[in-house]
């Protein structure tokens, strides 16, 4: 028989860190869109001489993972480039209640010439299929430009202006990128960020 002077403590058959710190906005919990891996969310035009995406291990911003994109439009029988990731498993997000005061950040960095915007347009469609687009330009890159430095790229929701179309952000399938022109980027940590 063994004895212990410390008291036993009552836990539950299963115990579960608290993740309640920062982990929502006005309960919100689908903040994280693309953190290290490309999964089953993640889908992409599958066209190697205008698009090529790749997991990327090395060049990282945080985590152990991140995108590494290369892109040519002018390639020559390159239509239409994009990228999508349908997070938290492809569920509905209902961003009605965020809309005014979130936003879409992401890291981005680039080896070749410094960006002062992104040729892209951004999207984010919902399940009927409507879309509400806007683009990557110089006013959302923070502290410009992209260079070989891991940039943050931030857009307000308020920027999509889902009142343009029939658009509804009560039903948020996925998040889109369309690539136009060329470049070369690597893309980390994509998430929904309360905005300051």
């Amino acid at each position: 028989m063994i004895f212990s002077c410390a008291p036993l403590k009552q836990v539950g058959l299963y115990d579960y860190e608290d993740m309640s710190v920062a982990t929502n906005i006005d309960g919100f919990t689908q903040l994280s869109i693309f953190k290290d891996n490309i999964d089953a969310d993640v889908w992409f035009t599958k066209n190697p001489a205008c698009l090529d995406v790749q997991q990327e291990r090395s060049t990282i911003y945080s985590g152990n993972g991140a995108i590494a994109v290369k892109w040519n439009k002018q390639a020559g029988g390159c239509p239409w480039l994009g990228l999508g990731i349908g997070w938290d498993g492809w569920t509905g997000k209902d961003i009605s209640q965020i809309y005014k005061k979130a936003a879409i950040s992401f890291r981005v960095k680039t080896n070749q010439k410094p960006m002062t915007q992104l040729p892209w347009a951004v999207g984010l469609e919902d399940f009927a299929g409507s879309q509400a687009w806007t683009g990557a330009t110089a006013d959302v890159v923070v502290n410009g430009p992209i260079s070989n430095e891991w940039t943050q790229v931030l857009i307000p929701f308020t920027k999509f202006n889902p009142d343009a179309g029939s658009f509804d952000m009560y039903s948020v399938k996925q998040l889109m990128i369309q690539f136009e022109s060329s470049g070369e980027v690597f893309i980390d940590q994509i998430e929904i960020v309360e905005l300051k």
